[in-house]
Formats: C-alpha cells, structure tokens, sequence
C-alpha cells in the first residue's frame, strides 16, 4: 500500500494556490485577463473599480498607471504610478520601464518632427515628455528650442526657466534663456542672467557680449562702453561689437574713438554701408566744426594761418572716399550724395562735388 504523504502535500498545495489567489481581487485578476486581450478600455474599467473598493491594492494602482500610459494620459498614468509606489516598493522596477518606454519614445518622435520640421508636432512631443518624466532635462531643451523655432518665446521663457530650476548652473541654457529675453526685449533680465553667468564663469566671451549688448539697449551708454570695451579685449576682431561701440561713440560726438572702431570694421569688410557712411559723416562734422571754429577766430579778430586752412581743407578730403564708397554700395540716398557733394566741393574737387549735387537733386524729385 503506497503512503499518504504525497497526497497530503498535494492537497496542501492546492489550498495554498487557492488562498494566494483569494488575494488578489476578482476586479484585478479581470483587468489581467483583459490586458492580455489588449482590451484595455475593459481593463481600466475594471481596475477603476479596484481601486476604488480596495484603495491600499497597489498592484490595482500600477495597473491603472499602465492603462492610462496606453492611452497617453501620462498626468494619470503618474497619480496612479506614485498612489502604488506610496503604498510600496513592488512595481517600482515596472514603473521605471514604462516611464522610460514612453519618454524616449516621445522624445525620439520630437527629434524626428523636428528634422522634418513640423514643430507644432514636435512641440506636443516635448511636451509630452514632460509630463511623463518631468525630471528628465533633455525633454526641456528641445521643448524650448522648437517653440523659439515657431516665435513662441514667451512659453521658451517659461520652460528654460523650469530647466534652470532643476539645474540652476547649466551655462548653456542660461544663454539661451538670455537670447529669448532679448526677442522679449527684456534687457533688464538680460543683465540680471548674464551677471549671473560671469559669477559664474568670468571670462565667459558670450556673456560679456550680451551684457554690452544689454546696457546698450537700455540706453545706460557708460556701462555699455565699458562692457563692450571688456568683450573687445577678449574678441578684438568681432565687427558687431566694434560697430556698435563706434555707434556710441558717435552719437557722444567722439568722433576719433568712433572713426577708429568703425575704420576696423571696415577693414575687415570693405562693403560695409553703415561703416563707411559714419566715418565720412564723422570726418566732414569734425571739419565743419573746423570750419566753424575758424570762422569764428576770423571774426574775433584773429589771424586764421595757411596750416589751418589746409588742415581743415584735409579733413574733408579724408571724408571724401568714405562717402564715394558709400554710394558705390547703395545709391540711392540723395542726403549721402548731398554730403559727398559738400565733402568734394571743400576738398577743392569742383566737378565730382557738382556731380554729386546733381545726382542729391535727382534723387529728391
């Protein structure tokens, strides 16, 4: 006769089978046979239920977080993930899949709309992302970067900010949140950034420029200066910083300091208008203010010399190129060839100043 004991064991075993599965709610083992149907609709009902009977069921929790991710409700998905992560540990291991499942699939979707350059669609990619993982950095950037594409920089400016506020010292996106700040014209925020930026890194070139830039647009003119003169000495050859420090040298009426930036700029670009236009401006006021001046000490009295009237004579030949070039680049303004004219005729070149005289008139009917 064969002993009992075998079928003892099994008996036992059957019981236990039943108690462990007693344990986990008819709603839940439902939604399970359903996710296998891949009908999830069916499955969130039933898990709905769950865990609205048995509130502490964390796996009806995860599972719920699973079908709201099917159906892209990523701010659900993640109540329902942190409600069975809050209870415990267990599907902590496929919470982190699905979130990262679902990330770099938003994210690799972005990337692709943004080379095909529909950013509208990239943009709700970035976004989603966001939502999925918010604590993923990269989804950020390129969330910004697209909605800079599409002129939305006042939402560019909210989501750099909520970057920086996960990491506060990235350089990078602090300069592109200042260039955002720029298109916002929001210089003040400009300085406040890019002040932060140099604590940080101070011989950042970038930062130096931008803050000159800044000044300059807020029209504080000494601070400027100073700032672009800083950018100069670290980038001696950027012609847009040696432009406008010439623009504001111009406008002080320091015309030396402004024909010596503006000359630079032209040495490297021979064709720039604006350049050759200042610096002939620049040269024919300081020799009317020559010619002014002498006037007046004839008038006091005083004996005007030949080195003087030859001087002042010279100054407006100096003027004359940087005005034939500036018509040889655009012809067009009549006040140009007025100045031409006025340069030639004191140069004591008769026939190109009556010329450009001529031409001012035509240009004027």
């Amino acid at each position: 006769m064969k002993p009992k004991r075998p079928v003892q064991f099994i008996i036992f075993a059957i019981l236990a089978t039943i108690i462990l599965v007693s344990c986990q709610s008819k709603e839940v083992t439902s939604a399970k046979v359903y996710i296998q149907q891949d009908n999830w609709e069916k499955a969130k009902e039933q898990l709905l239920t769950a865990v609205d009977v048995y509130p502490n069921d964390l796996e009806a929790h995860y599972l719920l977080g699973e079908a709201y991710a099917n159906e892209r409700e990523w701010v659900k998905m993640n109540e329902s993930f942190d409600k069975s992560l809050k209870i415990g540990p267990k599907f902590e291991p496929q919470i982190k899949n699905t979130l990262e499942k679902n990330w770099v699939t938003a994210f690799n979707t972005g990337v692709s709309k943004i080379n095909a350059n529909d950013m509208e669609a990239a943009i709700g990619k970035f976004k989603d992302c966001l939502l999925i993982n918010p604590e993923r950095v990269e989804g950020y950037k390129n969330l910004a970067v697209s909605l800079t594409r599409t002129d939305n920089y006042a939402e560019a400016k909210n989501v750099y900010q909520q970057y920086l506020a996960i990491d506060p010292k990235d350089l990078e996106i602090m300069q592109q949140l200042a260039q955002v700040h720029f298109e916002l014209k929001e210089y003040t925020e400009v300085v406040e950034l890019e002040k932060k930026i140099l604590e940080i890194e101070p011989e950042n070139v970038d930062a130096i420029v931008n803050l000159a830039l800044a000044y300059d647009f807020l029209g504080d003119a000494d601070m400027a200066i100073e700032t672009y003169e800083k950018a100069l000495s670290k980038n001696p050859n950027e012609k847009d910083l040696l432009f406008n420090l010439g623009r504001l040298y111009y406008v002080r009426n320091d015309y030396d300091k402004a024909i010596e930036n503006f000359d630079r700029v032209i040495e490297q670009d021979p064709e720039d208008f604006d350049s050759n236009l200042n610096v002939g401006n620049a040269l024919l006021t300081i020799a009317d203010n020559e010619r002014k001046r002498l006037l007046e000490k004839e008038n006091d009295g005083q004996t005007v010399t030949a080195n003087e009237r030859e001087n002042m004579k010279n100054l407006y030949c100096r003027a004359v190129p940087y005005l034939e070039k500036a018509v040889s680049i655009k012809d067009d303004n009549p006040n140009v060839w007025n100045n031409l004219g006025v340069a030639a005729i004191n140069c004591g070149e008769k026939e190109k100043g009556e010329a450009a005289f001529k031409k001012a008139e035509e240009l004027n009917q």
